[in-house]
């Protein structure tokens, strides 16, 4: 009952600080600095913290083969995900749409860790994960409706972000790098720093974040409860329940991130949105509950 309830705490984390990240993306549209350029100092910002966190605490020495692994894992859950998002966002990807498209991570998370980790599911979390995807197409339906405004290839690249972040959370599950949480921080958030540095500078010379108070509201947002918040929790969750539990809670973002919006932003939720936040909520947890009866079973058998 105890590790039920510390794994619920944990997938709860996860689901509103992976929310918050499409909070901290509408912030930094309203700030004067740069959308990229304040990502590439938000994820400089996060590195310096948790390099120091590193050096003060008492953490075992790392291996480069660990080191390199987790900078991998890095580069593709934090760099690729968000650099495919933002370049779909630019190209004129509306956000629901983006969000329709990332949303459907857990199918192919999913069947990957079906043929690559050898995760067995039981049919009751295929059909769990169904449900949850149809809650939130009905979501984002209106959104969908009404995209059109980008070219037709700018929608493989919220597909090439969902790529990015199986691979990522795959490549976590099947060689963990042993390392602990401040050094495997250090190591994730120095790699998307050179992602979005590169990203920045492509585009001509890097700005400074300057001193307007909803710029550095915005970062304080994005590095505590986006970068530590969501790739701590996405980090250790992958490390106890496993890349399939933890693409399911995904399908719960965009419904959260809904009601955020409503409560922030005022923006007026429909009924058919309500009705897609119901069956997203009914699809997860009938595949939570699924693998986890599965898991008790396999684990009597032995």
């Amino acid at each position: 009952m105890r590790n039920l309830s510390l794994n619920v705490a944990l997938m709860t984390g996860f689901v509103i600080c992976w929310s918050s990240g499409f909070i901290g993306s509408r912030l930094a549209s309203q700030a004067p600095l740069p959308a990229m350029d304040m990502f590439a100092w938000r994820f400089v910002i996060a590195t310096s913290i948790a390099a120091l966190w590193w050096a003060l605490s008492r953490q075992r020495s790392v291996t480069l083969s660990g080191w390199l692994r987790e900078m991998s894992v890095g580069a593709l859950t934090m760099g690729g995900y968000l650099l495919f998002v933002m370049l779909a966002v630019g190209e004129g990807v509306s956000a629901g749409s983006t969000a329709l498209i990332t949303a459907q991570q857990p199918l192919l998370a999913a069947l990957l860790a079906t043929l690559w980790l050898r995760e067995q599911m039981p049919i009751a979390s295929w059909i769990g994960m169904a449900i949850a995807a149809s809650g939130v197409a009905l979501c984002v339906a209106g959104d969908w409706q009404g995209a059109g405004s980008a070219s037709g290839w700018a929608y493989a690249l919220p597909l090439l972000s969902v790529i990015s972040v199986t691979l990522g959370s795959l490549l976590a599950t099947r060689r963990p790098s042993g390392l602990g949480m401040p050094a495997t921080l250090t190591a994730q958030l120095g790699a998307a720093s050179l992602v979005f540095l590169t990203a920045a500078f492509s585009d001509g010379q890097l700005a400074p974040p300057g001193s307007e108070l909803i710029t550095w509201q915005t970062m304080g947002w994005l590095v505590v409860l986006s970068s530590f918040g969501g790739y701590g929790f996405l980090t250790a969750c992958l490390r106890r329940v496993g890349v399939t539990a933890v693409s399911s809670a995904i399908y719960l973002t965009p419904p959260v991130t809904l009601l955020w919006t409503a409560w922030m932003f005022d923006e007026r939720i429909d009924t058919l949105q309500l009705g897609g936040m119901a069956l997203a909520l009914l699809g997860v947890a009938i595949a939570l509950i699924a693998q986890q009866r599965f898991r008790h079973i396999g684990d009597w058998a032995h």
